[in-house]
């Protein structure tokens, strides 16, 4: 600062009070006061602009620039990088790294995955080398017991105590993440487009985010957003290039995640169901307020043994239970029946772990995004 204002001073002061140098070491003194009081202006310009942007902690950036003015552009360039990416207060990163097959180290930030537009394309042309699809309302089971089952673990389970024993889990009031959201198999994909039929290249599975499960998964995060919930979004893939171990590698991913942010209380894995019926594809959908929904179930895993411990596998009941219940409060034709399991699919890492079948194959993304959405709601309600 001594030696900005000594160079003020050279270019302001009057003429007589200008110390004496040679007419080349005035110009090239000159030339320097110019260059740093123009990057001096620079400095207080950006330091206003971020005043105006509601910015105050950033100014840092125009205590860089008064040092030098090159590191506060290269702060803030960086800054600028870092905004543009998706936010949850730090420390927690809102999700991991689109296409990451190792087990992730927890980044700072990963780009967003980009919501489908929520209106439906025009059908493409019938190329008939796909194949038909028949959109059905699912048979949603009996609640006489308080939610529908279907029990194939083997093991006799009592749906009613599940549903009187209360929950264990609640939100905390933190900006802490609280909920851990992936995909084990993630290449899982919908249509983007409703008709009585489909083109083989629409079918299967795709690693586009923005018509696979990563997308219902981004709504569900945006929902639980929505009430102040922390989520993270884990977009690896763990099913391709080999769907064999898929599990095995997103058991590596949630134990990583699991570790770092002990404050996760709620796992959710969510899935595209596949269903045929006289081969053809179908899609199970069900009207929720005047809007279609892709029908949805819970899975959830009833048996402990000496080879595959899972001895909390009751706290999980518990949650599926209540959360079947609530989700059936939304509409009775929403939820097929929560389904009951001999494996674990990884639940036995976290009393919360739920996995989640979101639709079918014949399903339109935006029918599971909004399923995806009435999961977020339901679920914060629940806990909350």
């Amino acid at each position: 600062m001594k030696l900005v204002k000594r160079e003020f001073v050279l270019i302001f002061a009057p003429r007589s009070r200008i110390p004496y140098m040679g007419d080349t070491m005035k110009r090239k003194t000159i030339k320097i006061c110019v260059r740093r009081l123009a990057a001096f202006s620079c400095v207080l310009a950006l330091a206003t602009f971020l005043c105006s942007q509601g910015w105050g902690q950033r100014l840092a950036l125009a205590a860089a620039g008064l040092r030098s003015p090159r590191q506060a552009v290269t702060l803030l360039e960086e800054r600028l990088e870092t905004d543009s990416l998706i936010g949850a207060p730090p420390p927690p990163a809102p999700f991991e790294g689109m296409g990451d097959t190792t087990a992730p180290d927890i980044p700072v930030a990963a780009p967003l995955v980009e919501l489908p537009p929520m209106t439906m394309i025009e059908p493409p042309a019938n190329k008939g080398d796909g194949g038909r699809v028949v959109e059905r309302t699912m048979n949603t089971g009996d609640r006489g017991k308080g939610v529908a089952i279907t029990n194939r673990s083997g093991t006799a389970v009592d749906i009613g105590a599940a549903l009187n024993r209360a929950l264990s889990l609640r939100w905390e009031q933190t900006d802490q993440p609280q909920v851990l959201i992936l995909h084990t198999h993630t290449t899982e994909g919908y249509m983007t487009y409703a008709a009585d039929y489909y083109n083989a290249e629409d079918r299967h599975r795709t690693h586009d985010h923005t018509r696979n499960v990563c997308a219902v998964g981004e709504a569900l995060r945006l929902s639980l957003a929505a009430y102040g919930i922390v989520a993270i979004h884990d977009t690896t893939v763990h099913d391709s290039p080999v769907y064999s171990g898929a599990y095995t590698r997103s058991a590596e991913t949630a134990k990583a995640y699991l570790e770092q942010y002990p404050s996760i209380r709620v796992v959710l894995d969510l899935h595209r169901d596949s269903v045929e019926e006289g081969g053809a594809l179908v899609r199970p959908t069900a009207v929720v307020e005047g809007k279609k929904a892709a029908q949805m179930m819970l899975i959830t895993g009833v048996v402990s043994t000496e080879g595959l411990p899972h001895p909390r596998w009751e706290q999980n009941l518990t949650l599926t239970a209540h959360w079947q219940a609530a989700l059936d409060g939304v509409s009775p034709d929403l939820m097929r029946p929560l389904n009951l399991t001999a494996s674990r699919y990884n639940q036995h890492l976290s009393p919360g772990w739920v996995l989640v079948e979101v639709g079918a194959e014949g399903n339109t993304i935006e029918e599971a995004v909004y399923s995806a959405q009435i999961l977020g709601r339901t679920l914060a309600e629940l806990l909350g």
